[in-house]
């Protein structure tokens, strides 16, 4: 669908306004090389000829997903040198297994190693846009997920506060930005960008909403994309609410090692202890079990005795209990 044409500079100059940075600090554009970070990539060149006191950097990680990746990548470091804007390029090799996706996987070693690449306290610029957050909205509801996936994608995370040192926040200025409208900002500035001809394969779940859903269900309710934003807006308030107050019911179940002790989970109802089980997994950076597995964790460690040596895995995590009942998490290598 073809809009009209406007300047999307003023609101991405205003989400990077509304941080607190320091002089000199580290700015990233996270680059896929679609229209949508390249877009970003061009509004953060427009930021650096007004805002020479920052620190600027732009990083593309390439998969090898696609026969033609390293020739994007080759494109890519050309439109950078072009600019003048300096630039990481690196191919990263995505080990995979039969328990995760490539491109779960792919999504996961690209947020650790930008990371790594980028300074302590860097603002990393993402690309995505009001299309995906409606995607994901109704991705994560297929999956029958609760108030955390619903909440889909924060515009900002770290950013409602003051930094701390060490701490990066990660950016969507164009959240609320259609992707028609990207498309027609990137047109005008003649930008270059790379089509990924899998973006079309509707056998992928994405894809289906993206081409096959989504225009149906706007062209038959026009504010229907608005509403999805506002649905996930309103969880992720939930969400903030929730997580503040688990965090405090959190720490008084902790040992000095971080294990959670089991017992005194039994003092609280049935849905308490699985929020708390979620909690203490997101806090030790597990991805997080269906609701199927989270239940299964939860009778098998918290109401179990001793007699019993539970262990519950997924994905490359396994939970075991020891004999003072506490819980433990490890990681397992993919076979």
């Amino acid at each position: 669908m073809n809009v009209e044409y406007r300047d999307l500079y003023p609101e991405f100059s205003a989400a990077l306004a509304a941080l607190t940075l320091r002089p000199s600090q580290q700015i990233v554009a996270c680059l896929g090389g679609g229209a949508d970070s390249q877009t970003i990539l061009d509004l953060l060149d427009r930021w650096r000829a007004e805002h020479p006191n920052f620190s600027y950097l732009a990083i593309h990680l390439d998969h090898r997903f696609h026969p033609s990746s390293a020739e994007w990548a080759t494109g890519l470091e050309k439109d950078c040198a072009r600019r003048g804007f300096p630039m990481r390029c690196e191919v990263l090799p995505v080990a995979q297994g039969a328990r995760i996706s490539k491109e779960a996987a792919g999504r996961e070693a690209r947020y650790q190693r930008l990371s790594e690449l980028a300074e302590s306290d860097a603002v990393m610029l993402l690309g995505q846009h009001r299309n995906d957050q409606i995607e994901t909205f109704l991705l994560q509801l297929k999956r029958g997920a609760g108030p955390k996936g619903l909440a889909s994608m924060a515009h900002a995370i770290a950013s409602d506060a003051p930094q701390r040192p060490g701490q990066q926040t990660w950016l969507r200025p164009l959240l609320g930005v259609s992707k028609a409208e990207i498309y027609a900002y990137a047109e005008q500035h003649q930008l270059h960008w790379i089509e990924d001809d899998t973006n079309y394969d509707t056998s992928i779940d994405r894809n289906f909403l993206r081409h096959e859903v989504v225009p149906k269900l706007e062209q038959r309710w026009p504010h229907f994309g608005n509403a999805v934003l506002r649905s996930a807006q309103l969880c992720a308030e939930q969400q903030d609410v929730l997580d503040e107050l688990l965090a405090e019911q959190l720490k008084q179940l902790l040992n000095s090692e971080g294990a959670l002790a089991v017992d005194p989970l039994r003092e609280h109802s049935a849905a308490t202890q699985r929020a708390l089980l979620r909690a203490w997994l997101h806090q030790n950076g597990a991805t997080m079990p269906s609701y199927a597995q989270l239940e299964e964790i939860r009778t098998q460690m918290v109401q179990t005795g001793n007699d019993k040596q539970p262990q519950v895995g997924w994905g490359r995590f396994l939970l075991t209990r020891t004999r003072q009942r506490y819980l433990q998490l490890q990681q397992r290598h993919e076979r």
